[in-house]
């Protein structure tokens, strides 16, 4: 029964990133996307925040804090890997620039492919990052879905919009069975984690990288609310590929899984709790 939720756990993963890319190709603008990587400021706040600021902070912390070992190393591979897929989702529920979130969690997923096997080999021996394992299902499942949804939107059928209903409504199924079924599943590895304050450290690591991205950002109050968010949503599905080949303690995999949930928790909440009050709700249009 396990294997099989187990099983239903990562297809709802697979759904939900899919028909997620798929959601945000047609219903956002490509031009509205591209104009936010043409502002050089924007890009290099972006990267010096994730690839440079997240990093150290997930050093000292695996320093300071007596983590065990997995947890340590899970904590290290988060500060690594930016560019959550979840992000878009976040940016909806926030009521904020939904093409500008694409536009971040693109450039910072590239960024990821990039930094991550040269980076968490440095900073956690024992690990390797292999560009072409991170890359591949990232390309897969989020940069290929993408540009097709952007293709479908400029081709003006009229099937388009009713397919982006479809997409969209997969998605945010696909988005509770998720966080459902991955926290039935592991609720032993959660509970367990309680005591050994890898819960907290997790919390503090994303709560204080949505802090210093909310002050960087202010250079434009249009979109500092996303890219607060931005910095705090990690590529978990990227830290886990390099958990599954690149790790040979498999304890590293359940830390990213405590991981994954306390993200929801606290993403989910500062998603809610910076949307403007008196917005409308939305799903995945702005």
């Amino acid at each position: 029964m396990t294997a099989h939720l187990q099983r239903l756990a990562d297809l709802s993963v697979l759904a939900f990133v899919v028909s997620t890319m798929l959601t945000m190709g047609m219903s956002q603008p490509l031009a509205d996307v591209i104009a936010t990587l043409t502002k050089p400021s924007h890009v290099a706040l972006a990267l010096l925040v994730n690839f440079v600021a997240a990093p150290l902070f997930a050093l000292a912390l695996s320093r300071l804090v007596p983590l065990q070992p997995a947890h340590a190393s899970g904590l290290l591979l988060l500060g690594a890997a930016a560019g959550a897929p979840f992000l878009p989702k976040l940016a909806a529920i926030a009521g904020g620039n939904v093409a500008y979130s694409v536009a971040l969690m693109v450039l910072l997923m590239g960024g990821s492919i990039v930094f991550m096997p040269f980076a968490v080999p440095l900073m956690a021996p024992g690990l390797s990052a292999n560009a072409w394992v991170i890359a591949k299902p990232l390309i897969v499942c989020m940069v290929i879905p993408l540009a097709i949804g952007f293709l479908l939107a400029r081709s003006g059928f009229s099937w388009v919009q009713r397919l982006t209903v479809l997409t969209r409504t997969v998605s945010n199924a696909a988005f509770v069975l998720l966080i459902v079924l991955m926290t039935g599943l592991h609720v032993t590895t959660i509970v367990s984690a309680v005591g050994s304050l890898a819960i907290g450290t997790y919390a503090l690591f994303l709560l204080t990288l949505a802090g210093v991205g909310y002050m960087v950002g202010a250079i434009d109050k249009r979109t500092q609310a996303i890219f607060a968010l931005g910095a705090a949503s990690r590529n978990i599905p990227a830290a886990l590929v390099i958990a599954g080949v690149g790790a040979a303690d498999p304890a590293i995999a359940a830390a990213l899984v405590v991981a994954f949930v306390v993200s929801l928790v606290v993403l989910l909440g500062l998603a809610r709790a910076i949307r403007p009050r008196g917005r409308p709700r939305e799903t995945f249009v702005t």
